[in-house]
């Protein structure tokens, strides 16, 4: 493989606070001088991606089958690496930086009913990247449900009895991806939980 910059990603439950502590640490790297590209999942912009955001907001009316929702999480995420997230990576700029991705492949497989994530770990390994560092946020199911709800931006999966199931499927991905992890416990300050998880990326670059 051709030098690269370093990827990575940002998971956890809905309303673990991910999307706050990875735009924090985005702004800290610029700060110091560090090139950083920043891409999410699912797409927004493509046709995948956009169809995968009309089901789970509930803007389709008619039910999706499961196992072909996550068909078409992994469908997003084989593109999305192909057309951006290794272009990106070999980009002259960020050879010596870091992309940083809001969810990636760990997703589909935690999000997956437990018999099932063997399966989607496995389908995903040789059509994807396996992330420098994955930080994983910890938080309370019934915190993360308060907090999506509180800032009115729930979808199909933010429920507490899911949420309970998905944080599992982390410990699942972590213990048995064989990827680099750090498991960080959200709950705190944004200051408090930012100190973790920059020391977690500190050890890195």
């Amino acid at each position: 493989m051709s030098e690269r910059g370093k990827f990575i990603v940002f998971e956890g439950i809905g309303g673990c606070g991910k999307t706050t502590q990875f735009m924090k640490l985005v702004n800290i790297l610029k700060e110091r001088g560090i090139d950083v590209g920043i891409t999410r999942e699912h797409t927004r912009d493509t046709p995948i991606g956009s169809l995968i955001e009309r089901i789970i907001k509930k803007y389709e009316t008619e039910e999706v089958d499961n196992v072909a929702l996550q068909m078409l999480f992994v469908a997003d995420r084989i593109n999305h690496t192909k057309r951006i997230i290794l272009p990106m990576l070999e980009n002259v700029g960020l050879k010596k930086g870091l992309l940083l991705c809001d969810r990636y492949r760990d997703s589909t497989t935690a999000y997956a009913p437990p018999k099932q994530r063997e399966y989607y770990r496995d389908i995903q390994i040789p059509v994807t990247l396996r992330p420098d560092l994955t930080i994983l946020l910890d938080v309370d199911p019934q915190e993360a449900v308060r907090r999506v709800k509180s800032r009115g931006d729930e979808d199909i999966f933010d429920k507490v009895d899911k949420f309970m199931e998905v944080r599992q499927g982390y410990l699942w991905c972590k213990e048995n991806s064989g990827g680099n992890y750090a498991w960080i416990d959200a709950s705190g300050s944004v200051e408090e939980v930012y100190g973790r998880v920059l020391k977690a990326v500190e050890e890195i670059i």
